[in-house]
């Protein structure tokens, strides 16, 4: 069933996604091109020559300066054909349209005297410098995203360029950025969760043209980020069908509980189902250009963690209509449903659910992205754009038998006639003295008491113009006026008074951008001004503990420069200087937080929907060097201070005290990046980056503080000054070689034929230990913030294929494949037990232990079966080997 299941997904999702896409639709993303025409033999300058796209309908006509350019290009591949009377006509393949860069394309036309429709076609090169990029740009495309070894999710692959930090928890740091400092835009729309800022749906590798990764020095169109922008774009249709189709399998060490040992490695059942398809819609391509992209993808993990089971399904889509030359249609969408079973094997007040798998709860979550774009071009030189967007998503905690039922209807939940909470639910499920030994796991009917649902979506409403003044100057001015609505769920059975809190809000959010890039022979200048709004739009309390009256938040605005230039001092060598100030909406979870003002709860947390905008000033230099036709040196310095972050302090009023949030934290972050890349040879491309990096803070997280509070008997004062954040990582190595024989390679090594058509991927990462602060047995801090530091890590990851083709033309083929993810099985610590610095001790005698019956102490044999496997965390280690295998049907 589960392989007919696997095969009916993909299948029947390219059949329905026509039906369920026409009706929404997308706004999508672009660069431009720009040359000139010149004469072979005489390198005279060419005017009037026609340059098109092949399979869209763009046409352009070189200047007296025998110049040309193409704007508002959708990213992708394409060729490219120039047209002169008395010139033999010349087609460039395989020319990369790169997210808002300029790829430059010049023609030598060979001049002739008989008229002929016979087109040379000559491959175009990648350049290695892009001449126009003013700031640091990770672009991974569509044949490299294929390549790359275990891309099951966008994560790995961000993780693996220049500036990228990943934490135990597998978040993202970009340059020494918080968690939820960065912004992620799918085909031009923000997919972020307003909640944490997290990615708020899934978006498939399988799915994409490009992937662009900027760490730093965005331009003024791309805002709500401090730290780093991520940009996705989808697969576009054309002329002819296209599309794939793979399935895949694994195998792993998987971590086994009543050992706690990582067990023997076997096939565990990691299913894997894509289906890609994509071209011209029937009827409709010849008048109107219609083309269609569908990506269905279904995942069935069992995962290396026990009760860790994730069952997904992922549906893209984008359709275009073009009735006329000046006129273009989109819609676009995309839609995720994920189903996990959680696993936590110890929480922060040490209870584990290990010897009760099933009392451990559920998570479901769902997303939709809808939208429409509607493109007008009334001269070459100008775009027009409106958009229409919808996003939404929603997740969902609670416990896995009870999971459709409402917390005030579980076993234990009673209240008496003022609605106070008199049950006794926490007893029974989140009680250390009720756990097998008193050492924290539970046992029988037990359950992770906790309700957690939370919802988010917007509409939006967006325009923006495009004019390319001259042959140098191009204007890019925008708006967006978005309106959300949130809403929040929340019950903890955690003790007598458990918190919970319930609310709906409708903040608005408005935003503006002029934008100008001016390109000239020496010097290319990107220019911006960018203003943001927003109104949290609720009422609160003037002072949480009296309550005498409410107030209305107030409407924050600020208006940020971004400058950025880029001077290409030769052919070979380019420099670059970036300026940018940015501001971020604080996290509405921050904002909204107990508003109520219920200080009765064990450890009450306020919100504070007057937050002011988070703000970073940062700063970029780079040089760009191309050592050879196919290699390019790459050095990037960059500073960047960071102020207004989002913080937690103590109130304290006679009789109690409160935690509230507030604007108090600050950091800077120092460092570097070189980058060396290898553009493909017959053999042989790839990159390898070294990053240098200091982060420092007074606080690496918004509820730092709040934890300190409450969980340390002599809580420390607030820092005033600045430590090594956590997620400090000073130094990081990522080496990513591809090595491919190419279809009907000859060649012999020992006297035996080199079989042709395959490949190999590795990629090896190393970095430095990450810090962490020192504590006693009691959880008191030992020392300064982040003076200890963990083991270093590295992995190597590694990807084989090999591939036979069934025509000619080398478009249609079948490839088989195998991924190694933790090659050399390195059990890599990411986190430790603060009082012992150790991933596998936490420093507990548990001979001073009582069992639960009260008859003395606890056995030898029930010490080693029982604290022992408490102390052996597998959430400290990184995954142990994994292996998957698998084909894919490309035409």
């Amino acid at each position: 069933m589960k392989l007919k299941r696997m095969l009916l997904a993909p299948a029947g999702l390219l059949v329905t996604a026509l039906a369920v896409f026409s009706s929404a639709a997308l706004a999508g993303t672009s660069g431009k091109i720009a040359g000139t025409i010149f004469n072979t033999e005489t390198k005279e300058l060419i005017a009037g020559a026609t340059i098109t796209i092949d399979g869209i309908d763009v046409t352009c006509v070189s200047d007296a300066d025998g110049e040309f350019y193409l704007i508002n290009v959708p990213v992708g591949t394409y060729t490219l054909t120039a047209r002169s009377i008395g010139h033999l006509p010349l087609a460039k393949s395989d020319v990369k349209v790169l997210l808002d860069l300029t790829t430059p394309v010049d023609f030598e036309l060979e001049a002739t005297t008989i008229a002929t429709n016979q087109v040379i076609t000559v491959r175009a090169e990648k350049p290695l410098l892009a001449k126009d990029r003013t700031a640091s740009v990770n672009v991974i495309t569509r044949d490299e995203l294929r390549n790359f070894p275990n891309a099951l999710s966008i994560d790995k692959i961000i993780n693996a360029t220049a500036g990228v930090v990943a934490d135990a928890n597998g978040d993202l740091h970009v340059r020494g950025g918080r968690d939820g400092s960065n912004s992620y835009y799918f085909d031009d729309v923000p997919v972020q969760d307003p909640f944490y800022g997290s990615m708020g749906t899934r978006i498939s590798p399988e799915a994409l043209e490009e992937l662009d990764v900027v760490p730093g020095g965005f331009s003024a169109e791309y805002g709500e980020a401090l730290s780093g922008v991520i940009s996705a774009m989808t697969q576009e249709g054309g002329p002819e069908y296209h599309g794939k189709l793979k399935f895949g399998d694994g195998m792993t060490r998987p971590y086994e509980v009543t050992s706690g040992e990582f067990g023997d490695f076997r096939r565990i059942g990691e299913d894997l189902a894509v289906g890609n398809l994509g071209g011209p819609i029937p009827y409709f391509y010849k008048d109107y250009k219609a083309t269609f992209f569908s990506s269905s993808e279904y995942r069935d993990f069992e995962g290396y963690l026990p009760h860790n089971h994730t069952n997904s399904f992922s549906q893209t889509g984008k359709l275009a209509f073009q009735p006329t030359p000046s006129m273009k249609a989109q819609a676009f969408g995309n839609f995720y449903r994920a189903r996990r079973l959680r696993y936590v094997h110890r929480d922060v007040n040490d209870i584990s659910y290990d010897y009760n798998l099933d009392g451990a709860g559920i998570i479901k979550s769902e997303s939709s992205r809808l939208g429409l774009k509607w493109t007008y071009t009334p001269r070459e030189n100008m775009v027009f754009n409106v958009r229409l967007n919808h996003f939404e998503t929603w997740t969902k905690l609670a416990p896995q038998d009870l999971f459709d039922t409402y917390w005030n209807q579980w076993p234990g939940y009673s209240e008496d006639a003022n609605g106070q909470y008199t049950g006794d639910i926490h007893v029974h499920n989140y009680n250390h003295g009720d756990s097998y030994f008193g050492a924290g796991f539970t046992e029988g009917d037990d359950f992770y008491p906790v309700y957690s649902y939370r919802f988010s979506s917007y509409k939006s409403l967006s325009s923006d113009m495009l004019v390319q003044l001259d042959k140098h100057n191009q204007v890019k001015i925008g708006a967006e006026y978005r309106v959300h609505r949130l809403s929040w769920d929340n019950k903890q059975f955690f003790n007598a008074i458990p918190y919970g809190e319930k609310y709906l809000v409708r903040p608005r959010y408005a935003s503006a951008y002029l934008q100008d890039k001016i390109e000239m022979r020496h010097l290319i200048v990107n220019a911006g001004l960018r203003f943001d709004y927003l109104d949290a739009a609720v009422a609160y309390w003037d002072n949480p503990v009296t309550k005498n009256s409410q107030l209305t938040s107030e409407p924050k605005s600020k208006v940020s420069p971004r400058l950025g230039m880029s001077h290409p001092i030769s052919d070979h060598t380019v420099i670059h200087f970036n300026y940018g100030l940015y501001y971020q909406v604080p996290l509405y979870a921050y904002m909204y937080t107990n508003l109520d003002a219920e200080l009765n709860s064990g450890f009450p947390l306020v919100g504070n929907p007057n937050l002011e905008p988070e703000q970073t000033i940062a700063y970029e230099v780079g040089l760009s060097h191309m050592i050879s036709e196919n290699a390019a040196l790459k050095f990037v310095t960059y500073y960047r201070d960071i102020s207004n972050l989002t913080s937690t302090q103590l109130v304290r009023y006679p009789g109690g005290s409160y935690v509230a949030y507030t604007n108090s934290d600050y950091g800077s972050v120092k460092g570097f990046d070189v980058i060396f890349n290898i553009q493909k040879t017959r053999n042989l491309s790839g990159s390898l980056n070294y990053g240098y990096m200091i982060a420092r803070g007074n606080s690496s997280d918004p509820n730092e503080g709040y934890y300190d509070y409450f969980t340390q008997a002599d809580p420390p004062v607030y820092p005033v000054k600045e430590y090594r954040l956590s997620f400090d990582q000073r130094h990081t190595i990522s080496l990513n070689a591809d090595f491919r024989i190419p279809r009907d390679y000859n060649a012999k090594v020992f006297g035996v034929s080199v079989p042709d058509a395959w490949g190999i991927n590795v990629l090896a990462q190393y970095g430095s230990g990450m810090p962490y602060t020192k504590t006693d047995n009691e959880g008191n801090r030992i020392g300064l913030l982040n003076e200890g530091q963990m083991p270093a890590t590295y992995t190597v990851d590694l990807k084989v294929n090999k591939d036979f083709y069934f025509s000619k033309s080398g478009k249609t083929f079948l490839s088989l494949f195998v991924e190694v993810e933790n090659l050399f099985d390195r059990r890599n610590v990411i986190a430790v037990y603060s009082n012992t610095g150790k991933a596998d001790d936490d420093g507990r005698d548990p001979s001073l232990t009582q069992d639960p019956d009260g008859d003395g102490p606890i056995t030898t044999a029930q010490v080693n079966e029982v604290w022992d496997l408490l102390a052996k965390d597998p959430q400290n280690y990184d995954s142990p080997r994994r292996i998957q295998w698998g084909m894919e049907l490309i035409f």
